[in-house]
């Protein structure tokens, strides 16, 4: 077996950058999680997100906001819109998802009460035809495509550069 011995310039220094880079990749990716979710949400209940969000009341788009969930091994960013009706149901996934046929019954009540024409109306039950989904989320991620891989690109440069020592 033959044993070779030669001398590296700047291996130590490559190697320290390596050890501190996995801090750095976290934190770059920190960074960039939170880029695109400032490119989705700038502020809360604004931004393209709120903007497609169809607007009945406008609790939905008010109700926007990104937050980065997880530890720093399983960094992820999670966009809400966690409006609720008076019964407390979370509707947004409804208005993305759609609904099938369904009635409508009072909660705690005898009836349901409607004003419809200047008359109130009163009834027990309501047969609701459902509502075809709306894909707005879809939309606007298709549209932010680009914006969202330019930001991924500038993290990769940034971590490329920190581990070469650039």
């Amino acid at each position: 077996m033959a044993v070779i011995d030669f001398e590296v310039q700047g291996l130590d220094d490559l190697t320290k950058r390596m050890q501190n880079g996995s801090t750095y990749v976290k934190i770059s990716l920190n960074e960039g999680l939170r880029a695109i979710g400032r490119l989705i949400v700038p502020a809360k209940g604004s931004g393209p997100l709120a903007d497609e969000t169809p607007r009945v009341t406008g609790k939905l788009a008010r109700s926007s906001f990104f937050q980065i969930v997880g530890g720093t091994q399983n960094q992820m960013l999670k966009v809400s819109q966690p409006a609720m009706n008076e019964a407390g149901d979370f509707y947004g996934f409804w208005v993305r998802e759609g609904t099938d046929p369904h009635e409508i019954r009072p909660k705690n009540k005898l009836a349901l009460r409607f004003m419809i024409g200047g008359q109130v109306i009163f009834a027990k039950k309501v047969n609701h035809p459902g509502t075809k989904p709306n894909k707005y989320h879809h939309r606007v991620l298709a549209r932010l495509k680009a914006p969202i891989q330019n930001i991924v690109n500038q993290m990769g440069q940034r971590i490329t550069a920190q581990l070469s020592g650039r």
